[in-house]
């Protein structure tokens, strides 16, 4: 990893951490995207962590067993867009080491460059600052499936430092319906 630009390293020494730790440090980064010539970005507001099969009972590795996504396995600095709900995608940014699974999924963030785009792509008003819910995220940003397994320093979705002072951050636990985890691997920045 010797060849990776000073900022780059930064943040893939971030990422390199276990999924729980580096979902607090991607709180208040950035995400830009840049799909057919317009160019958005938004703050990390909320992330919520997934961690080794052994450490999470609603680990990657435990929910995908029958067919495992290749993008999940790669490891920091890829991404792996994943179905969530329906139809909608959800973005995961993978953390920890190669082919452990540990991945953070990006769950909010506050608009903060191409707002007029974002609303073209969801077909509505944006009536806040913030963009909520994974699905409406990755609309929003014009991430679809064709950007799994995309490299985060290489684009078009790229991770980007914080360039604001971090409020305080609230862990809770992750909501899922199948329940099995009580673990406090949800955050988000207070607004």
């Amino acid at each position: 990893m010797n060849n990776i630009p000073k900022l780059d390293n930064r943040v893939y020494q971030i990422l390199s951490q276990p999924a729980p730790k580096a979902a607090i440090d991607l709180l208040g980064m950035r995400i830009a995207t840049e799909v057919k010539n317009k160019y958005c970005e938004i703050m990390i507001t909320e992330t919520e962590a997934y961690s080794t099969a052994k450490r999470d009972p609603i680990s990657m590795m435990s929910i995908h067993t029958r067919k495992m996504p290749e993008s999940l396995v790669k490891g920091p600095p890829f991404i792996s867009i994943l179905k969530t709900y329906g139809s909608n995608l959800g973005l995961y940014i993978l953390s920890g080491k190669k082919g452990t699974t540990e991945c953070i999924l990006i769950r909010s963030g506050k608009v903060l460059l191409g707002k007029p785009t974002m609303e073209s792509r969801r077909k509505k008003k944006i009536k806040s600052e913030y963009i909520n819910g994974p699905g409406n995220l990755t609309q929003a940003l014009g991430i679809t499936l064709k950007y799994d397994n995309s490299n985060l320093f290489n684009g078009p979705v790229y991770l980007l430092p914080r360039i604001h002072v971090l409020d305080q951050a609230i862990a809770k636990p992750r909501k899922n319906p199948q329940g099995g985890s009580t673990n406090l691997w949800r955050y988000s920045l207070s607004r």
